[in-house]
């Protein structure tokens, strides 16, 4: 039986368990019955049971978990598949076993960093640039790219930025790539790093501003914009991607607000004005196109685009503009909520609808409870609602929304149809109570960060196939590089 798979490499945060999948072709081989099989190593890091499927051809595909409770550390060598004819696995097949390569990594939160992988960097097939909140102006956290978990390796790890930027506990600003380029804010000042090794291509100050003096970035055919403070004033930024020098600048009304991503879209950078101020639409070139009110916008929340609207969240509606004019095309109430409050996220734009976490505070317990919301824009009403505890925008593709959900504390798959319940992934440690950011999702695997661990999780299996001891905002190049960015480092991460 020949081993078709290759080494088992992989990391993983400390207790916390990981799925590994082996494939292996049986030649001149023909198994008594059904075939079972256990799992072992010199190390323990993996566990003993396996489940085993057959099939065309002699093809057998063996699923096997890591051990928890391994200390940290690398582990290389060859596990043991042994092949059986009965479930205990005290009667051997005619071939009794299989050896296996594997090279596993355990990381703690306090494990000495192992060292960078700088491989050389090329476009991954079917990435793009990662461009404003959430990966693009539907902020739907989709990259069209398949991942095999065997390949996916550190690359780098660095303290970014400064001092972070805070209001109301949102302390990291989400970061986008292009160009070969990371680039991201703190409280005072935009950077760009390289993707190569995270060292510093150019950075710039706004700290002369006593209010907010920059907000998070959006990068767009090779200039990148972020709404910052000069003189106490609020300026639409736009930079030269590659240096930094400043191309133009464009008023705008806010100054107290603390704003979230630009969308640039068909040549128009839309931004989010703040509370009361609505939406504004700017030209490439620093033309100020249009801005208008559109009710008691909260101001942390970005707007929504594609070729028939720009979508913006008020707290209690979605109000549509028409691109390029922002004429007002339609607004779809939402009576039940009454959140007003800085957020964190955007409009999700669907196949057929758009999503939001929608709010309801309690003025009692002064609390605040979110619920998944599905607007339908042509008809202008709510289609559906699913309560829970949904503070953080749902990632979405193909018909599915992957919502973050904290009461139950899970991750959950729904139908974009009504909202159903299609499968759902709890986290594996008991100190984990709260997630980070929107997950980011792929063609085979999600990506999602606890308050203390990131995990990449197999869309089929439903299991963990990777993770790292680390919460932070999540993000994939067109490199094909994953970034988990907190308030203190960013890891770099080889997804090829």
């Amino acid at each position: 039986m020949t081993v078709q798979s290759g080494t088992l490499a992989r990391v993983m945060a400390s207790n916390v368990g990981v799925n590994l999948v082996v494939t292996a072709q049986a030649a001149n081989f023909t198994p008594t019955g059904t075939v079972y099989a256990s799992a072992s190593d010199a190390a323990g890091v993996l566990q003993a049971p396996v489940q085993v499927t057959a099939g065309a051809s002699g093809l057998y595909t063996f699923s096997l978990d890591t051990a928890t409770g391994v200390a940290p550390g690398r582990y290389k060598g060859n596990a043991t598949i042994k092949l059986c004819s009965d479930q205990a696995c005290t009667t051997p097949q005619a071939v009794a076993s299989i050896s296996v390569p594997y090279d596993i990594t355990i990381v703690g939160t306090e494990t000495a960093w192992p060292g960078d992988n700088l491989t050389a960097l090329s476009a991954m097939t079917g990435a793009g640039d990662w461009s404003t909140f959430q990966g693009n102006s539907a902020h739907t956290g989709y990259v069209p790219v398949e991942i095999k978990p065997d390949q996916i390796a550190l690359r780098w790890k660095r303290g970014l930025t400064g001092t972070p930027a805070s209001s109301n506990g949102n302390t990291v600003a989400p970061q986008v790539t292009a160009n070969g380029l990371l680039y991201t804010t703190d409280a005072t000042s935009l950077y760009a790093y390289k993707e190569t090794d995270g060292s510093r291509a150019w950075k710039y100050d706004f700290s002369n501003s006593s209010y907010y003096p920059v907000n998070p970035p959006a990068v767009a055919n090779g200039v990148v914009y972020a709404v910052g403070s000069q003189s106490d004033a609020n300026y639409m930024f736009a930079f030269d991607a590659a240096t930094g020098t400043v191309q133009f600048r464009a008023r705008v009304g806010s100054i107290y607000d603390r704003l979230s991503s630009p969308v640039v879209q068909d040549g128009v950078i839309y931004t989010n004005g703040g509370s009361y101020v609505g939406l504004y639409g700017y030209s490439t070139t620093g033309e100020t196109l249009f801005n208008t009110t559109a009710g008691s916008a909260a101001s942390q929340w970005a707007p929504a685009a594609d070729a028939n609207g720009v979508y913006l969240f008020t707290g209690d509606a979605i109000v549509v503009f028409k691109p390029k004019t922002g004429e007002r095309l339609a607004t779809v109430r939402d009576s039940n909520s009454s959140f007003y409050s800085q957020g964190s996220g955007a409009p999700v734009i669907g196949a057929n609808g758009v999503y939001t976490t929608t709010g309801v505070y309690n003025s009692n317990t002064g609390n605040t409870s979110y619920s998944l919301t599905r607007f339908d824009i042509a008809k202008s009403f709510i289609d559906w609602r699913v309560t829970g505890s949904y503070g953080i925008s749902p990632a979405y593709s193909a018909g599915v929304l992957y919502a973050l959900n904290t009461n139950p504390f899970r991750l959950e798959a729904r139908a974009e149809a009504d909202g159903a319940l299609q499968w759902s992934w709890t986290p594996q440690l008991n100190t984990e109570s709260s997630f980070y950011g929107p997950a980011v999702v792929t063609k085979n695997l999600l990506f999602v960060s606890t308050n203390r661990v990131t995990y990449a999780i197999d869309k089929v299996t439903r299991k963990t196939v990777w993770s790292y001891p680390m919460a932070g905002l999540l993000s994939i190049s067109q490199n094909g590089v994953l970034y988990i960015q907190s308030a203190d480092a960013t890891v770099a991460v080889n997804l090829k």
